[in-house]
């Protein structure tokens, strides 16, 4: 989720990485699993072009697949990236995570598809990615177009056609592609391959919305399984003035889109105070307290940055000035300066308060939301706040819904905390009970 903050923003490096990979043609091994329909073509809306990843060429050219190599024991990464529009950043890129027999083959035949939060990349996600990758499943990290925009860009005029149709849109062609790629790797029909889908925050929002939308009803793009982690939907009534000071964000936030303004900045500021607080833990440039303190002090009381803030204590991580509690913090310094995204489209922002704020239009029917649910609130984060919708609305019609809410460690526990494992078991146990399902 964002911080509502206004901070100098600097120039931002972000680092990729890229290996030498397999010249091994995969498509022999696809035959006619997707019947008539050649994945390379155009009807699929991407093709498959493998070891084109290399040192040389260190940006994954469009719509091409390549294997980068193992990253842990047998598993190996594989980068897919999707031309998904005309314009220079369309594109989406998954990052799959899967337990090999040799490369570009693999006995996994199930998805776990992973939607990152608000401003966050597949670094991340990756160790959550691995660790279902060594469980069996074809695991894959979905980033958004966002993800694509440099730290240095200053026209941001093109984020006008990112509505949250586009999003839901591209959600449905990641989805397709990660079928027809572990079909690719494991020489099963792609239409037979199940996906369980974890959402976290933004990613939550959009897994929920895309769940109820006519791109779930798809053969290829249907989702089987959803968790979507800490979200609000929309607030128990009780809760009048959370629901105001949503309402509030709404007309702050169309305002802006109104006059231009159309992407979302507060994560560069994030990330500007994470390269401070890294190369300069000791200087004050913002406050009486260090650079690493104030820093803490966004992770830990996140809420006290906000005009309108979600729940009354929401936090990323848990923590105080002495330090983070339950998270490395140099890592999380390293992993928010380098794996962020600074700017993001406001339609997405927009999207949320409306839901949240009750506001005409923005609504996603609870009806629609037809396969086993497991909503997992975060404690510190939105917890059980967003538990409400899913049991008392979805659950008037789907008789699968399932809320928990894990510890109280923070909106980002789920992802690199010494014990996110302990939740990412949980969610594994979730998904072993519910198989066999005739959605």
């Amino acid at each position: 989720m964002k911080i509502q903050i206004s901070l100098i923003a600097g120039f931002f490096i972000l680092l990729s990485v890229s290996s030498p990979v397999s010249a091994v043609d995969p498509y022999s091994q696809l035959g006619n699993q997707l019947g008539n329909v050649d994945p390379r073509s155009d009807e699929l809306g991407t093709s498959y072009i493998p070891a084109l990843f290399t040192v040389s060429q260190p940006r994954l050219p469009f719509n091409e697949s390549s294997r980068i190599g193992l990253v842990s024991g047998d598993i190996a990464e594989y980068k897919i990236r999707l031309r998904v529009g005309p314009g220079e950043y369309d594109y989406i890129t998954l990052t799959n995570y899967v337990l090999e027999k040799r490369p570009w083959a693999t006995k996994s035949n199930k998805n776990l598809v992973i939607l990152p939060g608000h401003a966050l990349t597949e670094k991340f996600c990756s160790d959550m990615a691995i660790y279902y990758a060594q469980q069996g499943y074809s695991a894959y990290i979905l980033d958004r177009r966002e993800t694509n925009v440099p730290g240095n860009e200053t026209d941001f005029s093109f984020m006008q056609d990112w509505t949250f149709e586009k999003y839901l849109q591209d959600t449905f062609k990641g989805i397709r592609v990660s079928r027809i790629h572990t079909a690719l790797l494991s020489g099963k029909s792609a239409k037979s391959i199940e996906v369980t889908a974890i959402g976290h925050s933004h990613g939550a929002m959009l897994l929920t919305a895309y769940e109820a939308s006519k791109y779930d009803d798809r053969p290829m793009g249907s989702v089987d399984r959803a968790v979507p982690v800490d979200i609000i939907i929309e607030y128990n009534p009780e809760n009048s003035e959370l629901i105001h000071n949503q309402t509030q964000e709404f007309a702050s936030i169309t305002e802006s889109i109104e006059n231009g303004v159309y992407s979302d900045s507060s994560m560069a500021g994030m990330m500007y105070i994470a390269y401070l607080a890294s190369v300069e833990p000791e200087g004050h440039n913002f406050s009486e307290l260090t650079n690493r303190q104030f820093f803490r002090l966004m992770a830990s009381q996140t809420y006290s940055f906000s005009a309108y803030p979600y729940t009354p204590d929401y936090h990323y991580w848990s923590g105080d000035l002495n330090g983070l509690y339950h998270v490395d913090e140099d890592r999380l310094l390293n992993l928010t300066w380098t794996g962020a995204v600074p700017y993001a489209p406001k339609y997405l922002d927009q999207y949320m308060a409306g839901l949240m704020g009750n506001v005409e239009g923005y609504e996603i029917d609870p009806s629609r939301v037809d396969s086993p649910v497991l909503y997992i609130g975060l404690g510190g984060g939105f917890g059980d706040y967003g538990a409400w919708w899913y049991e008392n609305e979805v659950g008037t019609t789907n008789n699968r819904v399932t809320t928990i809410t894990w510890n109280d460690q923070g909106h980002g526990s789920l992802l690199i905390d010494s014990n996110s494992s302990d939740l990412w078991a949980i969610i594994g146990d979730w998904i072993d009970d519910n198989k066999n399902l005739n959605k």
